[in-house]
């Protein structure tokens, strides 16, 4: 862990560069100051909706919004607003959620659509949910950035709020790099339990709203994953569990998450009372992630007339009560001690630190001045001016038993003292495969989370015959290359880490398999990056299109195969269960938008080149079916095979999508190569032909250059580039280079 600065701001700094995973705050998450939001609505607009009849109602009123700060100041208007929250909305100074995109759709300010600005009324200090994010960041887990805001309404101060970055879409494409997985919103009493195997069985709403709500692709409203997730999770044999359950769950990420949320005395969260959080189906990893939010309720806050401070940190849950996420990873050993080494290493280098206390003092001391000023902020729980001022230190009693520096000097001497030994083998946190370069070669990316490691080897066996690559020295990263020959072929591998005291971890509980090849017959048979006017999709679009084709000989099943631009990422877009007959063809629309249906991908295509790779989900790895590297072509061109299955790609004109591949355009020509290339630009030569040809010259957005009829063709003068040289179906890859 990071050593912790004596100032607020490097404070922040420290944190968000302990893990790669945590974003920068940016100028609308910055810490360094405290901005203000104006808001200016009308007057009948506010009365309306500090109605009581209308505090539950979700209707959003049209307001200016301006946001200013040192760094910037901007004003919007039409932007939506209303309150948030549940029970908070029956407060007197009340939380708000602002939408830049409800009447203006798209739209986003500093790359948000919405902001939560929360009241923070439950505490006396101001400074726990902030300080919550803050620790959730330390330990790299992806939660919602945070700072403190003073808020204007029509030029009154309605005072110091805190300013939460809402979970949705835009937050998980941050976090995650992409956006078209399922996003569930779980709320009480969202306790991961078994009901079905039926996917409808989970979207019961016993309160009114769905306990686990769909947050995107509402449209689909498909729960098979949350379906698969929690009969995985409930239903996995305890071997099972400790060698597969990461397949389907980041675990790394959620025992650092349970290791702060027991620290914090998150009782509000899933561990104990099966409420507020979020499920991401992660399609880059095919894993779900778990993501917190709503933390209001800790550093010694309490409604329930519990001790949190010394409430044992292994069976932090309800006794009564199930929760098979957090006791089935404690009753296993492995995730256990995994556990125990993430609670010991943040109790000894940050929490209840002198670092820790004072950089909360530091915050504590920067709201001060509007806090005070904040008269709304008394009138719910009557907190003193007193109250806030000695909150570090001391409980303001009712509902706030402990200040929060006292909270973390007895929750930390406590979580000591239950602590087991956590003397174990270095974690190994995620191995990532690259299949970039195969078939020449093969890439293994083994990240390690802790303990301290001395080497780490890779064993793989290649047609019965065994390799071994060594790396020495701690690292936090390990990256092998494996030569692959006789392409296509198997081989089966390992990764075994060692640490400094001799112990041993293995990546897998059984060798992983990687294919390379497949008998179903499966290729990508043609493509096209830029698609204008060539073909639509049934909604009337031009989209992308890859055409997968089956060369076999019986029917096939196209379950367990996905297509993915990204080949460390295998499983981003699975095909839809669709039965394909020999000699058959299947277009998918490659729009990232999922939600027109089961053959519209979760990726686009890059019309400036592409690689593109067919995969098969094994039971102990992943087979690469078929890859092409698409080079940039011209709008409504393809690149395909030159026949249907062919090895031979080529450029098309006359595209073929959901047909057999037609007559390509060849590439042939004056030279013995098909790429002409000249050197150096200014070119002072010209291209001799054999006899007289006429000819078109297109750059690779399809604009024609030049034509003619002549014997040469001169590109004196030309610009470096790539070119389209086509005479008659004759077509040339023409490359000007530069010196």
């Amino acid at each position: 862990m990071a050593k912790f600065c004596c100032t607020l701001v490097c404070f922040a700094f420290t944190i968000l560069h302990v893990s790669a995973q945590i974003l920068p705050n940016g100028i609308l998450y910055s810490s360094a100051e405290i901005p203000e939001i104006r808001i200016t609505i009308d007057q009948d607009s506010l009365d309306q909706l500090y109605l009581p009849e209308n505090w539950y109602e979700d209707h959003e009123y049209p307001v200016e919004f301006v946001f200013h700060s040192s760094q910037l100041t901007d004003t919007l208007q039409d932007v939506g607003i209303r309150f948030r929250g549940n029970t908070s909305r029956e407060k007197i100074k009340k939380s708000f959620k602002i939408s830049f995109n409800t009447y203006e759709q798209g739209r986003k300010f500093q790359n948000v659509e919405k902001l939560n600005i929360n009241a923070e009324v439950n505490d006396p200090s101001m400074v726990r949910s902030y300080s919550g994010w803050e620790l959730y960041h330390y330990m790299g887990v992806p939660a919602p950035r945070s700072n403190h805001v003073k808020l204007f309404i029509n030029e009154e101060y309605y005072g110091l709020y805190q300013n939460a970055e809402h979970i949705d879409d835009e937050f998980v494409e941050s976090w995650f790099g992409n956006q078209t997985g399922n996003l569930y919103k779980c709320r009480y009493p969202a306790n991961l339990d078994f009901i079905s195997s039926n996917p409808d069985d989970y979207k019961q709403a016993p309160w009114g709203e769905r306990t686990y709500e769909l947050k995107t692709n509402e449209e689909l409203d498909d729960y098979a994953d949350l379906a698969e997730f929690i009969t995985e999770l409930n239903q996995m044999s305890n071997a099972e569990f400790d060698c597969k359950f990461n397949q389907f769950f980041d675990v790394n990420s959620y025992l650092k998450l349970a290791v702060v949320d027991i620290l914090l005395g998150n009782w509000d969260g899933y561990i104990y009372n099966q409420n507020n959080y979020y499920l991401y189906h992660n399609p880059l990893t095919d894993q779900f992630q778990f993501i917190p939010y709503d933390i209001d309720n800790t550093w010694g806050i309490d409604w329930l007339d519990r001790d949190w401070s010394d409430r044992n940190i292994y069976t932090w849950s309800q006794s009564f009560a199930d929760r098979p996420l957090f006791n089935r990873l404690m009753d296993s050993e492995k995730y256990r001690a995994m556990f125990s080494w993430y609670m010991n290493d943040l109790l000894i280098h940050f929490y209840g630190t002198e670092s820790h206390i004072e950089a909360i003092n530091q915050v504590h001391d920067q709201i001060s001045a509007d806090a005070i000023a904040d008269t709304y902020r008394p009138l719910d729980f009557s907190f003193s001016v007193n109250d806030f001022l000695l909150a570090i230190e001391e409980a303001a009693g009712g509902h706030v038993d402990f200040g929060v520096g006292e909270f973390i000097e007895i929750r930390k001497t406590s979580a000591q003292e239950q602590l087991e030994d956590s003397n174990i083998a270095p974690i190994i946190a995620k191995v990532v495969e690259d299949f970039d370069n195969v078939p020449e070669s093969f890439s293994v990316r083994v990240e390690v989370d802790g303990p301290a490691t001395q080497t780490a080897t890779l064993t793989y066996t290649v047609s019965s015959e065994e390799f071994t690559l060594v790396q020495t020295g701690d690292s936090e990263f390990y990256e092998f290359t494996l030569p692959i020959s006789n392409w296509p072929s198997e081989l089966t591998y390992n990764v075994a880490v060692q640490g400094a005291d001799g112990q041993v971890r293995m990546a897998f509980c059984q060798d992983r398999t990687i294919g390379l090849g497949d008998q179903s017959t499966f290729v990508i048979n043609e493509v096209m990056t830029s698609n204008d006017e060539t073909i639509q999709d049934p909604f009337g679009e031009y989209d992308d299109w890859v055409e997968i084709y089956h060369a076999g000989g019986s029917l096939v099943n196209s379950t367990g195969y996905y297509l993915t631009d990204n080949s460390s990422a295998p499983t981003k877009w699975a095909l839809p269960g669709i039965t394909l007959e020999p000699g058959s063809h299947q277009l998918f629309w490659a729009d990232k938008t999922i939600v027109q249906g089961a053959k519209h991908t979760n990726f686009r295509l890059n019309n400036t080149g592409e690689k593109l790779f067919l995969f098969k989900k094994l039971f102990n790895g992943i087979r690469l079916v078929d890859f092409v590297d698409v080079p940039s072509i011209p709008a409504d061109y393809s690149w395909g095979r030159e026949t249907d299955g062919a090895e031979e790609w080529v450029l098309f004109e006359e595209t073929t999508p959901n047909a057999p591949n037609g007559e390509p355009l060849n590439v042939e020509g004056p030279s013995e190569s098909s790429t002409l290339e000249v050197y150096p630009n200014p070119a002072t030569s010209f291209f001799n032909f054999s006899k007289p040809i006429s000819y078109q010259v297109f750059d690779l957005h399809g604009k024609l250059i030049e034509e003619g009829t002549s014997d040469h063709l001169s590109v004196i003068g030309w610009s470096p580039g790539v070119y389209i040289l086509r005479s008659d179906r004759v077509a040339h890859r023409l490359v000007v280079l530069s010196e």
